[in-house]
């Protein structure tokens, strides 16, 4: 069990409501156990007048001299401790004649919420206080409560927001398993809607200055946080779903370019072949396989080059067929022809020795000794 003992945060002008709230509370019982020791029937009177009393018998006052009223000390003591530590910060944000107001008003909501389901009377201030702890909840959320763990006799420190939710869980969690008592919970519940209710409406019609933590806030810049993060993600989903229109549009555009490389092959015109091949290879590369055609005209057209020395479109052409059919039988060929190109036109030695050996792998006869004969003249 949590007990609450103050908070972290400042005041700006001396409490009075607050301790003027205990001290009627207090007064209140002590007049009745005084009073009662002597005139026990007068004070049954006064509180039978007191008493939250559905109808029969309810009187418009009752709404909240019944917040003033206790059924023990234990009861009492446990008002006043959590009016004492929360009161404080709200009597200084509200102001002194709005704390009164607004503390007033939170009885008379829990009496409303009470009678409106419970035919059972009610007396305590614990409706008007946890109408307090919900504005608490919503105007000073990250606030540090000082509390004591009776369970292990510590002292430590915990967000408002944790300890004022973990209250309200912890007594309907025990209400539910521990069976009917004589809590009234609903009035509870009326409280906490009608604190935390007022105090969004004040920080929504600006009659209290927003702060950076308050709870109202804190809910807006979550709320434009989640509209930029959307906003970021519709500019994503936009920006991807233009460069997938892109990129079909460029794939129809490549395959009608492969296309007219095979048609001009097939009919003959191996230069404009050779033409459009390249023009296909400068513009796109090999994005998207863009200069690899199927197997026959890829090798096809790669040994045209190779056999009109040019040398570049040769190597490029070799390389795209390597890397589309790497396991295909003329591969050792490929990569020998491939290797040669690199040693005798484009100068680069060490290529040259890495394609030659690999073919060594697969070649036989004549093209294995040719590669032999390559490799050592590479030393």
């Amino acid at each position: 069990m949590l007990i609450p003992l103050g908070t972290d945060r400042p005041l700006r002008r001396p409490t009075l409501v607050t301790y003027a709230l205990i001290v009627a509370c207090v007064g209140v019982w002590l007049v009745e156990e005084v009073v009662g020791r002597s005139n026990g029937e007068m004070v049954q009177r006064m509180r039978e007048m007191g008493t939250l009393t559905p109808r029969p018998g309810f009187h418009w006052w009752q709404v909240v001299t019944y917040a003033f009223l206790h059924g023990g000390w234990k009861h009492l003591l446990g008002n006043m401790l959590v009016l004492y530590v929360f009161g404080p910060n709200i009597e200084d944000r509200l102001g002194r004649l709005g704390f009164v107001a607004f503390y007033l008003g939170g009885a008379a909501a829990a009496a409303g919420m009470h009678m409106y389901f419970e035919p059972s009377r009610a007396i305590g201030a614990s409706g008007a206080i946890a109408a307090c702890t919900g504005m608490y909840l919503v105007l000073f959320p990250r606030t540090q409560v000082r509390v004591l763990f009776l369970f292990t006799m510590s002292f430590f420190n915990v967000s408002a927001w944790w300890f004022i939710v973990l209250s309200v869980v912890w007594e309907w969690m025990s209400a539910a398993f521990a069976g009917p008592d004589n809590v009234a919970h609903l009035a509870h519940a009326g409280g906490y809607l009608y604190g935390a209710g007022v105090a969004l409406v004040l920080l929504w019609w600006k009659v209290l200055a927003r702060e950076q933590f308050d709870l109202f806030t804190m809910g807006r810049q979550a709320y434009r946080r989640r509209q930029f993060r959307e906003a970021g993600l519709a500019v994503d989903r936009k920006r991807q779903e233009h460069w997938e229109r892109a990129r079909a549009g460029e794939t129809e555009e490549i395959a009608s370019a492969r296309a007219e490389v095979v048609r001009k092959w097939v009919g003959g015109d191996a230069p404009g072949a050779a033409r459009e091949y390249k023009g296909v290879a400068d513009r796109w590369g090999n994005v998207a396989g863009a200069a690899t055609l199927s197997r026959k005209y890829q090798i096809e057209i790669a040994n045209w080059f190779y056999q009109q020395k040019d040398a570049d479109a040769a190597a490029f052409a070799y390389a795209r067929f390597l890397e589309a059919y790497p396991g295909d039988p003329e591969a050792g060929h490929v990569r020998l022809l491939l290797g040669m190109i690199h040693a005798r036109s484009l100068n680069d030695p060490v290529k040259a020795k890495a394609l030659i050996g690999e073919a060594m792998k697969t070649l036989e006869g004549g093209e294995l000794e040719m590669a032999r004969r390559e490799l050592e003249g590479l030393g």
